[in-house]
C-alpha cells in the first residue's frame, strides 16, 4: 500500500513532492485493522476495496455488503472511511437488479462510501448521472478516465477530453450529488508517455471548478 515504504516514510515522500494522499486501494482481507491505523496516522481519508469478483446470487452479494459494513466500522474506529470501487461487472444484472444496487442498499451510509469508476459505468452501458442522482451522497470519490471514441473494446482509456465521455456534464452532476474527490486514472498510452498524459489530463481538469 505504501510502495515498499513505511507509512511515515511514504507520507514524507508525498510531502517532498508537494502531494497529498487521499486514499489507497488495498487488500481488505489481510491485516486490515493495521492498514486502517497506518493510513489514519498519515492523514489519509479513505481505504478502498478495488474489486470484488462476480457472485452467483443476491445473498452472495449481501454477504459481501456485510463485509463492507465490517470494514467500514474498522475504518471509523481508526478515524477514516471505507469505500468500494466498481468495475463494469458490478453493473450486471443479478435476479433482475444490478449488483451495485445490492451493495448500495445493504451497506451503512454512515460508514461505507463508494468510488465510482465513471469509465466502467459507461462501459457497462449505464448512465453515471442516473446512479449519482439515485444514490445521492453515496459516491464520494470517482475515477475519471476517458474512453476512445468509436470502440467497443473494454480497455480503451485515453487522454481526458479526447474521448467519448461527457465529463463537463457528468462532473457538474457529481458535484451536485456529493462527490468530493476526483482522481484521474489512465491505463492506456497509445500516442504518449505516462508523464505526457498526466500533464494533458491535468490541463484538462483545470477547466473545472471542483
Amino acid at each position: 500500500m505504501f510502495w515498499g515504504m513505511s507509512n511515515t516514510d511514504f507520507r514524507k515522500y508525498m510531502d517532498d513532492l508537494g502531494m497529498t494522499i487521499v486514499s489507497s486501494h488495498c487488500d481488505i482481507y489481510k491485516n486490515f485493522e493495521k492498514k486502517a491505523d497506518e493510513a489514519a496516522a498519515i492523514g489519509m481519508k479513505y481505504l478502498i476495496c478495488p474489486a470484488i469478483g462476480t457472485q452467483k446470487t443476491i445473498d452472495d452479494y449481501k454477504k459481501i455488503a456485510d463485509q463492507f459494513n465490517n470494514r467500514g466500522t474498522t475504518c471509523k474506529k481508526a478515524g477514516i472511511r471505507f469505500g468500494y470501487h466498481n468495475h463494469d461487472h458490478d453493473l450486471k444484472m443479478v435476479d433482475s437488479q444490478p449488483a451495485m444496487d445490492i451493495y448500495l442498499q445493504n451497506t451503512d451510509p454512515s460508514t461505507v462510501d463508494f468510488e465510482m469508476d465513471i469509465y466502467w459505468v459507461v462501459t457497462a452501458d449505464q448512465d453515471p448521472e442516473a446512479w449519482l442522482k439515485k444514490y445521492k451522497e453515496r459516491f464520494r470519490l470517482c475515477h475519471i478516465k476517458d474512453r476512445i471514441k468509436g470502440t467497443r473494446e473494454k480497455d480503451a482509456s485515453c487522454i481526458l477530453g479526447e474521448g467519448s465521455i461527457d465529463y463537463p456534464k457528468i462532473i457538474k452532476t457529481a458535484k451536485a450529488n456529493g462527490m468530493q474527490f476526483y482522481i484521474v486514472e489512465q491505463e492506456r498510452y497509445d500516442n504518449s508517455t505516462e508523464m505526457d498524459s498526466a500533464k494533458a489530463d491535468a490541463e484538462y481538469l483545470k477547466k473545472f471548478k471542483f
